[in-house]
């Protein structure tokens, strides 16, 4: 049954609303925005909505659900939803880390999705680039100081989500493209890991100071 506008709104507007870090649930949103993709426009404004109205961890999970997007959008050849994400690829990140106490906590999983955005040519090398630089910055705007805003249950939901994110990821490097499979899981490994550095200690820290306070009580 067709929808109007003001309807299709209302149903994208309740599926990002019910997104959690499982593919299952991503991908049930991009096919309504496939379903409905003369509508483009008016759904990514949803999306760009719910960003700005959600909690910090529900704004991760519409960030990936992004990459589900742009991928479908990629493979029935229709570039609207693509265009959009990579026009307005910072003000979309801006939303996810923005300077608020608990975003900190969005910074690695960001530098995941963008790089999941680039190896699915959802966006070009250069685009990684110039936004990683700027995350670069936006983590140093977020004072490491202050206390997380997350609830004991915001703690609980994130562990979980995150959990599945990182299956997602394992089951993704395992979706290997023809060719010298031995190669390309090399390439993959190569490609997504990176020194272990000082901020890395940083988060690891604030991430088991976190979990002692909240779980471990």
């Amino acid at each position: 049954m067709p929808l109007d506008a003001f309807e299709a709104r209302l149903a994208f507007t309740d599926l990002l609303r019910r997104l959690n870090a499982s593919v299952q649930s991503a991908t049930k949103c991009a096919q309504f925005a496939i379903r409905y993709k003369d509508l483009s426009e008016d759904l990514y404004s949803c999306i760009v909505e719910e960003l700005e109205l959600t909690s910090l961890n529900s704004r991760v999970n519409i960030l990936y659900f992004l990459e589900i997007l742009g991928e479908n959008s990629i493979r029935i050849g229709f570039p609207d939803y693509v265009d959009m994400i990579r026009r307005d690829l910072w003000e979309l990140l801006d939303k996810v880390v923005p300077v608020l106490p608990g975003a900190l906590a969005n910074i690695a999983l960001a530098r995941k999705a963008i790089d999941n955005l680039q190896r699915k040519t959802i966006i070009t090398e250069e685009e990684l680039h110039r936004v990683t630089k700027r995350l670069e910055e936006r983590e140093a705007q977020i004072s490491k100081d202050e206390i997380s805003s997350f609830s004991r249950g915001d703690i609980l939901k994130r562990m979980d989500e995150d959990r599945e994110r990182h299956k997602r990821m394992r089951e993704n490097i395992w979706v290997i493209p023809q060719g010298d499979a031995i190669q390309v899981e090399f390439e993959n490994a190569w490609e997504t890991t990176s020194d272990l550095g000082e901020d890395d200690y940083d988060s690891m820290k604030e991430e088991n100071n976190l979990l002692k306070q909240y779980v471990l009580k």
